[in-house]
């Protein structure tokens, strides 16, 4: 609670450095310009940047240096995510995915597939708000609550780790996600699927960067569709296995 106060403190003192412009001078001007985007920088590197520890804890890793692990976000897709897992059962390796709770209520069926063929499920809010940050105290512990409780209800156990949307940071997501005794889930590796439709450079943005340990995000459900994952990711697979590592879970299930 104390670091999402000087959190709201920090915006606070940003916009209030405005009022150095008056009187007006152009030295006024260049001191207010420095302030503004100096307090500016630092609150968006706080909300946006993935791996900082300031407003949340996180982790980004796996603990085995000779495992990486798949994370899918945004799913279920009631077409995608069956490919993808078929996919994953003919190469017998395990994800963990990021459901969207509205999307489970809506394809528990598809949740319950992937729980029972060994893949671990976690909580990635209710809605999706792309405004995450800016959601009122009242709405971040629904959209945190309603989401375990949608896997609950379509797997029978409560999740314990979560991922916001894009990674988005809250003032009161550390106490809230403490509550709710959930781990945040980061990444080392962003492969920007959403937006690249070239098969050939969401391979090379993998396998260029991949080392062990690594957290991986990829999506299931896309407005253009996985088209192009679901095409490259039998090749990743192969290859990094190659490599000498294996895939597994970024928890225990034991611990649901």
């Amino acid at each position: 609670m104390v670091r999402g106060t000087l959190f709201l403190l920090l915006i606070l003192a940003t916009n209030a450095s405005l009022v150095l412009l008056h009187p007006f001078s152009h030295l006024r001007f260049l001191l207010v310009a420095f302030l503004y985007a100096l307090g500016t920088s630092i609150t968006l590197y706080l909300l946006f940047h993935p791996r900082n520890q300031w407003l949340v804890a996180n982790r980004s890793r796996v603990d085995d240096a000779d495992c990486v692990a798949l994370t899918f976000d945004d799913g279920p897709d009631p077409i995608d995510t069956p490919k993808l897992l078929d996919i994953l059962r003919e190469k017998g390796v395990k994800a963990t995915f990021f459901v969207v709770g509205k999307r489970a209520e809506e394809h528990p069926e598809i949740v319950r597939r992937a729980w029972e063929e060994g893949h671990l499920i976690a909580n990635h809010t209710w809605s999706h708000r792309n405004l995450f940050c800016f959601l009122t105290p009242r709405r971040l512990r629904a959209e945190i609550e309603r989401g375990t409780e949608s896997i609950h209800r379509s797997c029978g156990f409560r999740t314990r780790y979560f991922r916001s949307p894009v990674g988005l940071r809250h003032p009161l997501l550390r106490p809230y996600l403490k509550q709710a005794q959930l781990e945040f889930i980061s990444w080392r590796i962003r492969s920007f699927d959403t937006v690249t439709t070239n098969s050939s450079v969401l391979t090379r943005r993998i396998l260029n960067k991949v080392a062990g340990g690594d957290i991986i995000l990829l999506h299931d459900r896309l407005p253009s569709g996985t088209d192009v994952m679901l095409k490259v990711l039998p090749a990743i697979i192969d290859e990094i296995r190659n490599r000498g590592l294996e895939f597994v879970l970024v928890g225990s299930r034991e611990d649901q």
